[in-house]
C-alpha cells in the first residue's frame, strides 16, 4: 500500500494524475472520516477508527483524541502496536478530530485551543455519545497538545465525558512552554510555530515543493499530514478548507514577553492554557490521570500544578524519566539505556486500569506515582512534597556550598559565556524532536559558574522544588540566570539533575493570592506591571523556583549548582548584544543561596 502511495504522489508531482484520494488506505487511514458541522457552521474533520474495522455490535465507550497534527499522524503514533491500535484491542472506538482550522478542518486558527474551539468539546462528545454503537461514555485521552485538549474537555459542561488522560500537558503555555521563566523558548515558538503553519497551510513539512492549496496533484503527498475526509475523493473539500485560511505565526508573540500580553493574534499565551479553565474543571470535577516526565520541559511541574490547583479533584499523578513520547527512557543517570521505564506495555496497562476503575464508578484517590533518577524506582506519595522531606538550605562560599551562612561578606564575578547551553538533546527539544540526552557535564560547566557540596555521608533523596536565592549584580540592564542542579560522583563524572531560569525583570515576588492558579514555591506573576527595571551595577534579590525533581544522591557523591546567563542552543538571547557580567553575593546580609528539598533515602 505504501509503495502504491509514493508511486501516486510521483505521478503527481510529474501532472500525470486527476489527484484522487489513494484507493487502499495506507497505515493510519481510519475505518471512517467525515465532516461534523459545529454551531456556527464551521465543519470539523472527524476519524473513526473501530474495533475489527467496523461499527461494534455491543455498545463501547469511545476514546476521544484532538489534535492539531493531522488525524492520520496521530493513528500512527506509538510504533507497533500503535497506541490507537492498543486501545482497539480493549473494544474501545477511537474518535480523532482535526481541531478547528487545523490541517483537513474549516476554520481560521488564530489561536491554538482558542474559546471556539473549546466549545466544539461540547459538540464532538455529544456527538459521539449519541452513535449507536456508543454507550454514551467518552473518555479524553492525547499527548503534548492533544493532553492540552483532553485537559480542557474536563472542564466542559459535557455530562458524557467521564475521564481523562492528559499525557505530557502544559497548564500554562506561558511558563511551561514557550517563555519558562519569561525567557523565550526559541526552540519551541520557532520549531513548533514554523511546523504547524506550514501545514495548517496546505504544505509539506518534509517537501517544501508540495502545495496543497496551489495544485490539487500535490494533496495526496500530505498524507499523513492531512487526511481528507471518505467523500472528498478529489481533495476538493480539503482546499476549499486550506484555501483563506488565517492562521497565528510565531511573530505574533515575539513582543509578548509578559503573561498578561496580548500577542498579535489578540490572544494572550494564558488564554490557551488549562489554567485558563481552572474554574472548569474545579466544577467539572472530573477523574483524571496525568502523566509527565522529569525530563521532558515543564511537563511534571504541570502535573503537579494541576494536582495543587485542584485540591479535591480525583486526580492521579505518573511521573517517569522518560522522553515526550514517553517511548524512550531519557534518566540521565542511564544514558545508554533506550526502553522506557515503565515499557509502553505497563504505561498503557495502568491508563486502563484507570479507565476501567472509572468506568465502573469506583473512586478515584489521590496519588502521585513519580521516578527517582538513578534509583531506577518509583514511589507514591499523596502530597507534593513527599513526607519526610526536610529543606536544606547551602550557602554559595568561594567554589564550594555550605549549611552554614559565612559570616563574612564577598563576592565572586563571572563574565558571562553566551556560547554555554545544554546540546541539541534536551528536555526542551524531545517537545519537538530529539530525545534527552545529557552526556557528563565536566566540558559544559567550565563555561559556567558552579559550587559544590562536601561529598554526602550516606544515600539521599531529592524530591521536590529546589529554590535558588541570588544576591546579584549584572553588567547589563536585561540579564537572565540559568541554574542547573547536578550530580558530581567521586571520579568527577557530573549529571544533569534539573534546571531553572528567570529573566531578572521578573523578579518581584508575587502574592500567590493575586495569581491565576498555585505556582508553588517562589512565584512570580510575569505580569507588565509588575515588571522591575534592572539597574547595571547594582544588587539585586533573585529567587526562583527550578523545575520540580526526585533524584537518588548516592554517598560519596555532591550536588553541584551551576549558573550561567545564556542557553545558546534553546533560549533567546539577553541581553540581545553586548557583554554581560555577573557579580554574585557570597555570606552575611547577601548570602545566595539554594534550598534543596532532601530526606534519607529509604
Amino acid at each position: 500500500m505504501a509503495r502504491r502511495l509514493a508511486a501516486l504522489i510521483g505521478l503527481c508531482l510529474l501532472g500525470a494524475c486527476a489527484a484522487p484520494a489513494p484507493a487502499s488506505r495506507p497505515a493510519g487511514w481510519s475505518d471512517q472520516s467525515y465532516y461534523l458541522p459545529m454551531r456556527d457552521g464551521v465543519r470539523v474533520a472527524l476519524s473513526l477508527h473501530f474495533p475489527g474495522g467496523k461499527p461494534p455490535a455491543a455498545k463501547a465507550t469511545t476514546i476521544l483524541i484532538q489534535t492539531r497534527y493531522g488525524r492520520a499522524v496521530e493513528a500512527r503514533r506509538g510504533g507497533a502496536p500503535t497506541d490507537i491500535e492498543m486501545f482497539l484491542a480493549r473494544g474501545y472506538v477511537v474518535a480523532v478530530v482535526d481541531t478547528r482550522g487545523s490541517t483537513a478542518s474549516f476554520g481560521p486558527r488564530d489561536v491554538e485551543m482558542g474559546p471556539d474551539e473549546r466549545a466544539d468539546m461540547d459538540e464532538i462528545i455529544a456527538h459521539l455519545a449519541a452513535r449507536k454503537w456508543s454507550d454514551g461514555r467518552v473518555i479524553g485521552y492525547g499527548i503534548s497538545y492533544m493532553a492540552d485538549t483532553a485537559d480542557f474537555a474536563a472542564s466542559r459542561p459535557a455530562p458524557a465525558l467521564i475521564a481523562s488522560v492528559p499525557r505530557q500537558m502544559d497548564f500554562d503555555a506561558y511558563l511551561q512552554g514557550f517563555l519558562p521563566g519569561g525567557v523565550q523558548n526559541n526552540f519551541l515558538l520557532y520549531t513548533w510555530g514554523n511546523y504547524t503553519l506550514k501545514v495548517d497551510l496546505g504544505r509539506s513539512p518534509r517537501n517544501d515543493a508540495l502545495d496543497c492549496r496551489l495544485r490539487v496533484e500535490d494533496c495526496p503527498g500530505l498524507f499523513p499530514d492531512i487526511q481528507p475526509v471518505d467523500s472528498d475523493k478529489d481533495f476538493t473539500l480539503l482546499r476549499q478548507a486550506l484555501n483563506g485560511r488565517r492562521h497565528w505565526t510565531p511573530e505574533d508573540y515575539v513582543n509578548a514577553p509578559f503573561r498578561d500580553d496580548k500577542g498579535g493574534n489578540g490572544h494572550s499565551m494564558l488564554d490557551f492554557s488549562p489554567a485558563s479553565e481552572l474554574a472548569g474543571l474545579i466544577r467539572e470535577n472530573k477523574p483524571v490521570m496525568i502523566w509527565g516526565s522529569w525530563m521532558d520541559a515543564t511537563t511534571a511541574q504541570a502535573a503537579l500544578t494541576r494536582f495543587h490547583s485542584t485540591p479535591d479533584a480525583p486526580v492521579e499523578i505518573v511521573i517517569t524519566a522518560n522522553n515526550h513520547g514517553h517511548d524512550r527512557s531519557a534518566d540521565p543517570f542511564f544514558p545508554d539505556r533506550v526502553v522506557p521505564v515503565p515499557t509502553r506495555d505497563a504505561q498503557f496497562a495502568t491508563v486502563f486500569d484507570f479507565m476501567d476503575r472509572v468506568r465502573a464508578r469506583k473512586p478515584v484517590t489521590r496519588n502521585i506515582h513519580y521516578y527517582v533518577l538513578g534509583a531506577d524506582a518509583f514511589r507514591d506519595t499523596r502530597v507534593w512534597p513527599p513526607l519526610g522531606i526536610t529543606e536544606t538550605r547551602f550557602y554559595f562560599a568561594k567554589g564550594t556550598l555550605q549549611p552554614q551562612r559565612p559570616a563574612n561578606k564577598g563576592t565572586v564575578d563571572y563574565i558571562v559565556n553566551f556560547t554555554a547551553g545544554t546540546g541539541q538533546n534536551t528536555r526542551w527539544s524531545t517537545q519537538f524532536g530529539a530525545p534527552p540526552n545529557y552526556p557528563d557535564r565536566r566540558e559544559a560547566d567550565a563555561k559556567l559558574l558552579v559550587f559544590d557540596t562536601a561529598p554526602f555521608d550516606a544515600d539521599m533523596e531529592v524530591a521536590g522544588t529546589p529554590v535558588i536565592e541570588l544576591f546579584a549584580a549584572a553588567q547589563s540592564s536585561d540579564p537572565v540566570f540559568f541554574v542547573y542542579l547536578e550530580d558530581v560522583a567521586p571520579d568527577g563524572r557530573v549529571t544533569y539533575i534539573t534546571e531553572g531560569q528567570l529573566r531578572a525583570i521578573h523578579r518581584a515576588p508575587a502574592d500567590p493570592a493575586t495569581l491565576p492558579y498555585d505556582q508553588g514555591p517562589a512565584p512570580h506573576s510575569f505580569r507588565r506591571a509588575d515588571a522591575l527595571p534592572v539597574m547595571p551595577g547594582e544588587t539585586m534579590r533573585i529567587e526562583f523556583a527550578l523545575n520540580p525533581t526526585a533524584a537518588l544522591i548516592r554517598k560519596g557523591h555532591r550536588l553541584r549548582v551551576a549558573i550561567a546567563g545564556a542557553d545558546a542552543d534553546v533560549f533567546r538571547r539577553y541581553p540581545e548584544q553586548g557583554p554581560e557580567r555577573f557579580r554574585v553575593s557570597l555570606g552575611a546580609d547577601a548570602a545566595s543561596a539554594i534550598t534543596v528539598p532532601l530526606r534519607p533515602w529509604r
